[in-house]
C-alpha cells in the first residue's frame, strides 16, 4: 500500500479491500473521474425503506460537477468505500430521519446485546498501527449513477449491533457522509462471451446488477444473460421491480428462489396458490430453494454454445458460493468470476 493510499479501517479483513493494485479500468478520452481512491463529500439525498433491514441511499457529489470533463463514473461491479467517524455513531437523533429511526427502535434491543458481545471479542489488530483509530470504513456497490448529475444509489443492510447500521441509523437527508473509491478488478469487454449466468444471494446481488444493467444498456453488446437470484422470502426480494423491468430485453432472463415457503397453508407445494396469487404476470419467483439439480437444469440451455462460451458470476456468502461452485466444477465449468 503506497503512502497516497489511505489507512487500513481497522476491520481485519482477510482480503484488505485498500490493498489495491492500480486500477485497470479506462475512462473515456478527455473525461475525469471524481473518484480518485480519496475521500470525497457526499449528500444524502433520499433514504428509502426496501425491505425490513435494506434500505436505499442516493447520494450527490456536494462541490457539484463543474465542467464537462469531470463527471461520476462507477464502472461495472466497482465498489466504493464509505468512511465515518467513530463518535458519529453516539450522535443524537436527528431531525427528518423517521425511517431510520423506526428501524433502531425496533431492533434496540438486539442491538444493545450485540453490542455487549462485540465488545467482550478480543480487539482486531489493525494493518497500520501508527493509525489513529478515529475512523471505520465499508465497502459497498452502488446499483445506479448518474454521471452528469453525480449521483449513486446504494443498498444497505443494516445489522443490529453492527458498527456502520449505528452509524447509517444517524444518517437522513441532507447528511454529508464521505465516500471513496473505485476498487473492485472485474473488467467486461463488449461480447467477451456468448452467455452470461449469475447466481446472487441477498443484498450481494447489488454488483451482479449493476453488471447486467452495464450491459443491457450497452446496445452494441449482444451477451445472452441468466439471473438466478437467492432470497429468504418474498418480502426480502431485492431490486423486483428492476428485475421485472429488464425482462424486457430480449437477450435477458431471470429466475427468484425463496428458502422459505410463502404460506403456511395445508395444501401440498404443487398445489399451492398462494405465491402465484402475488406474483405479476410472467414473474419468473418459485417457492424453493435452489438446488443442484435446478443449477444443472438451468445452466444447459446456457451451455449448448458450448462451455468456453459461458463465464459464471458468482456473490453472496461462502456457504452459497461453495455450493454453487461445487455444481460448476461437477460439470467442468471452469469460467467463473466471484466478487
Amino acid at each position: 500500500m503506497s503512502d497516497e493510499d489511505p489507512i487500513c479501517c481497522g476491520s481485519g479483513c482477510t482480503n484488505c479491500v485498500l490493498d489495491v493494485k492500480p486500477s485497470k479500468h479506462k475512462l473515456p478520452a478527455n473525461v475525469t473521474n471524481i473518484f480518485d481512491r480519496s475521500y470525497k463529500q457526499f449528500v444524502c439525498e433520499t433514504i428509502a425503506q426496501v425491505t425490513a433491514n435494506v434500505f436505499r441511499f442516493r447520494f450527490r457529489y456536494v462541490p457539484s460537477i463543474a465542467n464537462d470533463r469531470e463527471c461520476l463514473i462507477v464502472p461495472p461491479g466497482c465498489h466504493l468505500m464509505l468512511r465515518a467517524h467513530r463518535a458519529a455513531t453516539h450522535i443524537p437523533e436527528r431531525a427528518g430521519n423517521d425511517l431510520l429511526q423506526a428501524w433502531l427502535e425496533e431492533n434496540s434491543g438486539q442491538t444493545e446485546r450485540d453490542s455487549r458481545t462485540i465488545v467482550a471479542k478480543q480487539p482486531i489488530q489493525k494493518y497500520d498501527k501508527s493509525e489513529d483509530d478515529l475512523y471505520f470504513s465499508r465497502p459497498y456497490t452502488p446499483i445506479a449513477f448518474d454521471r452528469e448529475k453525480g449521483t449513486f444509489d446504494v443498498l444497505i443492510k443494516l445489522e443490529p449491533g453492527g458498527l456502520m447500521s449505528n452509524y447509517i441509523a444517524t444518517v437522513s437527508v441532507g447528511s454529508h457522509t464521505e465516500w471513496k473509491g473505485i476498487y473492485g478488478n472485474f473488467l467486461w469487454q463488449r461480447n467477451q462471451y456468448r452467455n452470461m449466468v449469475a447466481f446472487v444471494q441477498g443484498v450481494a446481488i447489488a454488483p451482479i446488477y449493476s453488471t447486467l444493467r452495464a450491459i443491457l444498456d450497452d446496445d452494441e453488446d449482444e451477451t445472452r444473460l441468466m439471473l438466478c437470484a437467492c432470497f429468504r422470502d418474498l418480502p426480502n426480494v431485492l431490486l423486483r421491480e428492476e428485475l421485472h423491468s429488464l425482462a424486457g430485453y430480449w437477450n435477458f432472463r431471470y429466475a427468484i428462489y425463496l428458502s422459505r415457503r410463502t404460506c403456511a397453508c395445508l395444501a401440498e407445494e404443487q398445489r399451492c396458490n398462494c405465491l402465484t396469487s402475488r406474483l405479476r404476470y410472467n414473474e419468473p419467483i418459485h417457492d424453493q430453494r435452489l438446488d443442484a439439480e435446478e443449477i444443472e437444469r438451468l445452466l444447459q440451455r446456457s451451455l449448448s454454445d458450448g462451455k468456453h462460451s459461458v463465464l459464471i458470476l458468482l456473490c453472496g456468502t461462502d456457504p452459497f458460493t461453495t455450493f454453487i461452485k461445487s455444481s460448476l466444477e461437477r460439470m467442468e465449468i471452469e469460467n467463473c468470476y466471484t466478487f
